[in-house]
């Protein structure tokens, strides 16, 4: 049995738009029916970005967790995703998307350098919509920049996946977040994102 980790954000943990409650029917939740031959690790957390400028609850420091949950013995992964970058640009952090693509790589290098050659999926995340700035949260936690931003993941993370190896993967080709708060997955696109990763995973592992 193949088994997969995904370390993500608050798309992978399956944030509800509607209310903030955790989806049932999740991408990572659906993939696990898609895929019934792999075992499906999922590691999402809210707010959780490449790296945080400020100090903050240390699962949503991608780099720092991931080093620590991930580089302290044998891995047995025989793929890891990470699907991070919409928390970058929050107004906090306000990384450029270059510099989301760098932290992504000093993930790789890391796990790599303690495990050697690993297959890796970079996943560019789905776009922020614009309607975030009518949401009486996001509003104001992200800005029209954060918008513009999000759609220069794939250009920035796909050179960073070629340059390293790695396989990668535009979420926003095939998901889009939910006109109630810009960010979010409803169920019917974390359906067609389950559908896309089958696909992307059935042709790298295979």
């Amino acid at each position: 049995m193949k088994k997969i980790l995904f370390f993500g954000d608050s798309n992978t943990w399956g944030h509800d738009p509607k209310d903030g409650t955790r989806l049932e029917k999740r991408w990572t939740v659906l993939l696990k029916e898609l895929l019934p031959d792999c075992m499906i690790c999922d590691d999402g957390v809210c707010g959780r970005a490449t790296k945080y400028r400020v100090p903050d609850n240390e699962e949503t420091d991608g780099i720092t967790i991931f080093k620590k949950k991930y580089l302290n013995g044998e891995s047995d992964y025989d793929l890891v995703v990470i699907m991070l970058g919409t928390n970058d640009t929050l107004n906090c952090n306000d990384y450029t998307p270059l510099e989301t693509a760098e932290n992504l790589r000093t993930m790789i290098s890391a796990y790599r350098k303690m495990y050697g050659d690993t297959k890796f999926l970079l996943v560019s995340p789905i776009h922020i919509d614009k309607c975030c700035m009518n949401h009486p949260i996001f509003s104001e936690l992200y800005s029209m920049k954060s918008v513009d931003e999000s759609k220069e993941f794939a250009k920035y993370i796909s050179k960073i996946a070629s340059e390293e190896s790695t396989f990668f993967m535009d979420a926003s080709k095939y998901a889009s977040p939910s006109p109630i708060d810009g960010i979010h997955m409803d169920e019917e696109e974390h359906q067609k994102l389950s559908e896309a990763f089958k696909k992307e995973i059935i042709s790298i592992l295979s």
